[in-house]
């Protein structure tokens, strides 16, 4: 045994020890394990059943916990992705709809929309008697099913 272990040994730092010092070393009693301490080594090291069964548990409920969340961050990056795109096709339509509107407004002209409704359609301003004016709710319109005289 000795040899053994003098074999293995390796020598660190730039002195050597004195070959007397290291023979006292060398020839220290190895201290016996307590019988009992062995015992236990042994039986923290096997695995029984329900241990093993403990840990597959354990296993497989992160396991899944995991694979939910993934899910979870995968569909709510769909979800984010979705309303941007519904967010890019509503400011292209609002465009699109502001331009079309732009583009009537400028096509109508104001003089001639009036030069038609008093000369071909034979209209006129409202004279003074014809104007009724009554009080209303705040910000609501009012719908006229019969006349008001």
């Amino acid at each position: 045994m000795a040899t053994a272990r003098t074999r293995n040994q390796y020598n660190y730092g730039n002195t050597a020890e004195k070959y007397h010092e290291y023979r006292l070393r060398m020839e220290e009693p190895i201290e016996e394990v307590n019988p009992v301490v062995r015992k236990n080594q042994q039986k923290a090291m096997f695995m029984n059943l329900p241990y093993v069964l403990f840990l597959c548990v354990a296993f497989v409920a992160v396991a899944s916990s995991a694979i939910i969340m993934i899910c979870a961050q995968e569909r709510l990056k769909e979800s984010v992705n979705s309303v941007s795109r519904l967010e890019n096709e509503y400011v292209t339509l609002k465009m699109d709809n502001d331009a079309t509107y732009d583009r009537i407004i400028n096509s109508v002209d104001a003089a001639e929309v009036k030069r038609k409704a008093i000369e071909e359609l034979g209209m006129h301003y409202a004279a003074e008697g014809q104007i009724v004016t009554y009080a209303g709710k705040l910000d609501d319109y009012v719908r006229q099913y019969s006349d008001i005289r």
